[in-house]
């Protein structure tokens, strides 16, 4: 009999495969109730990611931080000739080896209890799977000869770190001059995750002020960096074939400044 522990795990996969390689799947089954649009994040994302992208900048390697299951990761690969994805699930980091290593993976959307469909998981041969590497690691402890980038991002995982405000300030000084930062979040802060006193927002501060989490990460990095653009862009996790979590995400994209370094 599976473990509690394997049938959560295994859910989790289900859940994020699903949302980084399931859209055609997904999108046919709910094309009555929402727009396809809705399927794109991953797609979303690195289409604002590329348009932002400092041509000044010739620092040509990436960082996915929290990369999940590797959707953004290998999408990188398009325009970066070196991409490290580092995630803290051991699952979603052997996912990601696999598909590097085979182009494609079957992934399963859970239909009912135990019922599971089987979907297909590929990577465009147009991308060179050999140029992204995975780190089963912290993202707010990272390796010291880590290096530097011309491009990090971090999506839908500032709010579910311990401490997002170390990480939020050591991402300047990941990137070189002229570099890009994309970070996206839901702005959901939880207990379960970071200890009150160190949310970004979603709280009154000692003076009676309401704190925003999307306020905070603009402060902090618009010390070292100009903001480009924001903008929202919606997921779809599908829980079961007739539960769905509709989320929408705030996605910033940064440039480092030389005139703020």
């Amino acid at each position: 009999m599976e473990s509690q522990y394997v049938k959560k795990h295994m859910a989790w996969l289900n859940l994020f495969t699903g949302m980084h390689y399931g859209a055609r799947y997904l999108k046919n089954r709910w094309s009555e109730f929402l727009p396809a649009e809705n399927f794109e994040f991953v797609e979303k994302v690195s289409k604002l990611l590329f348009a932002s992208v400092n041509e000044t900048c010739t620092n040509k390697r990436a960082l996915d931080l929290g990369c999940c299951v590797g959707g953004i990761t290998f999408n990188l690969a398009a325009k970066f000739e070196e991409v490290i994805g580092i995630d803290c699930c051991k699952g979603f980091i052997e996912f990601c080896e696999e598909l590097k290593k085979n182009g494609k993976a079957t992934i399963y959307s859970t239909e009912e209890g135990d019922l599971d469909e089987e979907m297909m998981a590929e990577i465009p041969e147009s991308i060179d799977r050999s140029m992204c590497s995975f780190i089963l690691g912290d993202v707010q402890a990272l390796p010291s000869d880590i290096g530097m980038f011309g491009c990090v991002v971090i999506s839908n995982v500032i709010g579910r770190l311990e401490d997002p405000m170390k990480v939020l300030r050591s991402l300047p000084e990941l990137l070189d001059d002229y570099g890009i930062c994309v970070i996206a979040s839901p702005h959901n802060p939880s207990e379960d995750f970071t200890p009150k006193e160190n949310w970004l927002g979603g709280f009154l501060n000692k003076d009676g002020q309401t704190m925003k989490a999307s306020q905070t990460i603009k402060d902090i990095l618009s010390e070292k960096m100009e903001l480009i653009q924001s903008v929202e862009i919606p997921f779809v996790l599908q829980y079961q074939a007739r539960e769905i979590g509709f989320i929408i995400s705030e996605v910033q994209a940064w440039v480092k400044s030389p005139q703020k370094s």
